[in-house]
């Protein structure tokens, strides 16, 4: 994988984020099949994507409704 300097730091951070996954799904629920966990820490991981994927665009569409409304007023 070739990361660029400046995606360097992000890239050790998900790094270290998923071996604490790995580290805490082995430990809970005794999953030993590192296939198994990854793809329980896949799931995870898109799961959580896809909640903020919509709650952004809630949040833009929000947004956008205000800004409508301020310029109505004006």
């Amino acid at each position: 994988m070739k990361v660029t300097p400046s995606e360097e730091e992000h890239v050790r951070e998900a790094v270290d984020f998923i071996e604490q996954r790995i580290n805490f799904i082995e430990q809970k629920y005794a999953i030993k099949d590192i296939q198994d966990i990854q793809a329980l820490i896949l799931i995870e991981l898109s799961s959580e994507l896809k909640y903020l994927n919509k709650k952004t665009d809630k949040d833009y569409q929000s947004i956008n409704e205000k800004i409508d409304q301020l310029i109505e007023i004006i």
